[in-house]
């Protein structure tokens, strides 16, 4: 019997202590994942402001398992912009705040990729429009250091900047520009315009990282757009951690949508809410087309996937990463003091 009660215990410490691991190595992945990913957001964005509203809106996408939203920073009124490739929290909060302070955009870029402010200006990329006393101005950066194909192009007559890095070619851009800039679709809105965009790089191939060299193509992981009216407050998210449905700074649009790598592409269900905001927010236009542009499809749905993916970026990746590291820590403590207190009931008196 002794033996037995031996033999549990043995068990018991085996279970609790491959928890432990199983939470520690979680946690460890996850902290690698956030970190990982936080210098290598987004690799194609359009950002743009409507001049004649005030409205500035962004939509972006990346083969990366984690809110592409947390790259883009809106002031109504003022000014939006894009800050990618191997970035940081410091170097979008830095963006975000002369945004605010209302900074133009090329005196952004001048600020943001002086080596005095960052020495790693290589490895950054940036895009900015802003709209100071009726006038826009557009500016990007891309470091000579971004994986290829990297660059930016800008439209300063539609205030609107396009920028990717780690893409098929440069037709994710230019293809991009050209779809938001079309002046044969009617009378279409910003949202309207943002959204054609995307599909437009999208179908130029968008990130080569989520493609195969067999011909797959899922262009990307997450994607999403954003646009907030001029009466709105600024907005930025966090990185890593979608904003919550009650954040009061919630733009008029936000719609964001991550997948399984493999799985569909992200922006066929970004679409398909799309058009659901649309219906139910904006006029309908009869001399608009507001047909979608086709997109890869990418593979086949992964549900169990996809629903972690979004739980943790409901919770932040940092925070999931800590919770499973603290859990880890708390089984053993409890596997430790299960021993010892085994120990002291065996010790003859």
């Amino acid at each position: 019997m002794i033996a037995g009660r031996q033999t549990n215990l043995i068990v018991k410490a085996i279970l609790m202590l491959g928890a432990s691991l199983a939470f520690a190595t979680l946690g460890m992945t996850l902290y690698s994942l956030s970190s990982a990913a936080s210098q290598d957001r987004s690799t194609y964005s359009i950002i743009a402001i409507d001049p004649d509203t005030g409205y500035v809106g962004a939509a972006g996408a990346s083969c990366v398992p984690i809110s592409a939203a947390s790259l883009a920073a809106l002031v109504p009124g003022q000014g939006v912009s894009a800050t990618q490739a191997a970035a940081t929290s410091w170097n979008q909060t830095k963006v975000f705040d002369l945004l605010r302070q209302g900074t133009t955009a090329n005196e952004i870029i001048r600020v943001v990729t002086a080596t005095d402010f960052d020495s790693d200006v290589g490895i950054r990329q940036y895009g900015a429009v802003t709209l100071h006393e009726g006038n826009i101005q557009t500016a990007g950066f891309t470091g000579l250091e971004n994986n290829d194909w990297a660059g930016d192009r800008q439209d300063s007559t539609y205030a609107v900047s396009a920028q990717g890095n780690t893409l098929e070619n440069e037709a994710v851009v230019s293809e991009a520009l050209a779809a938001f800039s079309a002046a044969d679709i009617g009378s279409v809105q910003l949202p309207d315009r943002l959204m054609r965009a995307l599909e437009a790089a999208s179908a130029a191939g968008g990130d080569r990282r989520c493609n195969s060299q067999t011909g797959f193509q899922q262009t990307a992981q997450a994607a999403f757009i954003m646009v907030a009216k001029t009466d709105q407050p600024p907005f930025a998210t966090p990185f890593g951690k979608e904003p919550s449905p009650n954040d009061p700074s919630l733009p008029w649009l936000y719609i964001s949508v991550i997948e399984a790598k493999g799985g569909p592409n992200p922006l066929l269900e970004l679409r398909s809410h799309y058009d659901a905001w649309r219906s139910e927010n904006i006029p309908a236009c009869a001399d608009c087309n507001l047909d979608a542009i086709p997109v890869p499809s990418g593979g086949d749905p992964k549900p169990l996937t996809k629903a972690i993916l979004n739980i943790l970026n409901q919770i932040g990746l940092v925070w999931a990463a800590i919770f499973c590291c603290l859990t880890s820590i708390v089984l053993v403590i409890a596997l430790l003091i299960t021993l010892f207190r085994r120990r002291r009931r065996n010790r003859p008196v």
